[in-house]
């Protein structure tokens, strides 16, 4: 990435005209106010103590003031070039969902987060829904011919690889960015007296917020039913073993998870069938005597030796690659996401453990980035000593999260108010939204697409603490409004 922003400032410096150039910037008022955005960080290290990670945050993030200047600045592309770029990125990204698929088939890895071989697997989802609609628009952008059948099913094929890859953010984003067109359209359609069209593409989308209700509704009731009410009936095992009866509020499959266990059984009879200890670690990184008493539970079997005898190969297979629901065995599942992003929230709700949470985890980080805000309300605590205020933040509240799960806010607006605090947001959220007034591309359908894209995935993530997502915001946000 570095390298090809190289590149492009070279063939700047290539094209020559740099005081036609300089002059572009200056008068660019967009631009001007993408640039302060990184300039903003600079400022940051004035009030820095930790100059190495304020550095290194810099360096990271020169992407943000390189990208809008070298666009706004370079030579115009013609129309043709434009989608040669265009198709270029779709292309790639397509190829990587391919290399994946290939991950896959091999089994090569046991969680799927690893299927993106290159960036983050969130990166790639935000990559890949970008692409999905980028197709869309050239198919209703243009003429209808035999090869806009083969670019929607290219396009259905990487809707497909985001419920593969179990990117609940990536399917989330795409259903808003469906929704928004749906109602723009639906209001361009009444507007031009077409209310006919207008009404049945409103139905469409009520008819699509239905059906999403009712499968998450039917969902909800399938595997978190309400638990039937703890009755212990036997006190010990048909062993002789007493049971261990913690009555845990958690649940799987409505069957409470802290009944009838005798871990000395379990783990008798566990290393007799299994290839991994009792007391070690399952393929995810969880401890496997807990993966092996949730999946018990999930079918409804006594956690002894009675239990455990009566799983399967594939049930092994399973408890060892970290699965703790019976109905989840699959590589890939977008329902076991669902699944699990589920359990983690109701667990959160009964005061479960959060850490090797990803979603509960995210809870954490929020109120230590909040705590953080409420001490630096106006400017932050400057670019360098974001890392040190969590660490310190989290053992002032006595977090439960254990060290490496001590993460920072994966929320960009609350990261950009601890470095900079309401002047930093505000900052931000001018830079997000004037360039898109400045530019008039408020109605550019790729602009928007990507617009939203960002502004959303900037709420359960840090968008831009990567060279990756900053990467890709601030190529993207530039060549959309500079240059496509």
């Amino acid at each position: 990435m570095s390298l090809s922003q190289l590149i492009i400032g070279l063939n700047w410096l290539a094209e020559g005209d740099l005081a036609i150039k300089w002059k572009r910037f200056t008068t660019n008022k967009a631009a001007l106010v993408l640039c302060s955005f990184y300039v903003m960080h600079l400022l940051g290290l004035i009030y820095t103590t930790d100059f190495t990670y304020g550095m290194e945050d810099i360096r990271k993030k020169v992407p943000l003031l390189i990208m809008p200047f070298l666009f706004c600045t370079s030579n115009p592309i013609n129309e043709k070039g434009k989608r040669i770029i265009l198709f270029c990125f779709i292309g790639t990204v397509t190829v990587v969902t391919f290399i994946g698929l290939y991950l896959v088939y091999k089994h090569a890895f046991i969680d799927i987060h690893k299927i993106s071989p290159f960036v983050s697997p969130i990166r790639l989802a935000l990559m890949i829904v970008l692409s999905v609609f980028l197709l869309f628009g050239y198919v209703f952008s243009t003429s209808w011919k035999p090869s806009s059948l083969l670019v929607l099913a290219w396009s259905l094929w990487l809707m497909i690889y985001l419920v593969i890859m179990e990117s609940l953010t990536g399917v989330v984003i795409t259903c808003i960015i469906a929704a928004v067109l749906l109602i723009y359209y639906a209001i361009k359609q009444i507007k031009n007296g077409k209310r006919l069209h207008g009404s049945l593409i409103i139905g469409l989308f009520v008819a699509g917020f239905i059906s999403i209700s009712a499968y998450l509704n039917h969902f909800h009731h399938k595997y978190f039913p309400e638990p039937e009410k703890v009755s212990v009936q036997d006190k010990v095992s048909v062993n002789g073993h007493v049971y261990d009866n913690y009555l845990s509020q958690n649940v799987e499959n409505g069957h409470f998870v802290g009944t009838y266990i005798s871990w000395g059984e379990m783990r008798s009879e566990w290393n007799k069938k299994g290839h991994i200890g009792f007391d070690s670690l399952d393929k995810k990184g969880n401890e496997l005597k807990f993966t092996l008493v949730r999946y018990l539970t999930s079918k409804d079997l006594r956690k002894d030796s009675s239990g455990v005898s009566q799983l399967t190969a594939e049930d092994i297979r399973a408890i060892e690659g970290g699965i703790p629901n019976y109905n989840f065995t699959a590589t890939s599942s977008m329902e076991f996401r669902l699944y699990q992003a589920i359990w983690e929230i109701e667990d959160y709700r009964r005061g479960g453990n959060i850490n090797g949470h990803s979603i509960t985890q995210r809870f954490e980080f929020w109120r230590a980035a909040v705590g953080i805000v409420k001490q630096h309300i106006l400017i932050g605590v400057g670019t360098g000593n974001v890392k040190k205020a969590f660490a310190e933040q989290y053992d002032k509240m006595h977090s439960q999260l254990i060290d490496k799960f001590r993460l920072r806010s994966h929320n960009q607006y609350l990261e950009i108010m601890v470095g900079f605090g309401l002047v930093g947001l505000l900052w931000m959220l001018v830079s997000l939204i004037y360039p898109a007034i400045a530019m008039k591309k408020l109605y550019s359908y790729a602009y928007i697409i990507f617009w939203i894209i960002v502004v959303f995935s900037m709420c359960s993530e840090d968008t831009l603490e990567e060279q990756a997502g900053v990467t890709f915001y601030a190529f993207f946000n530039s060549f959309f409004l500079f240059v496509f």
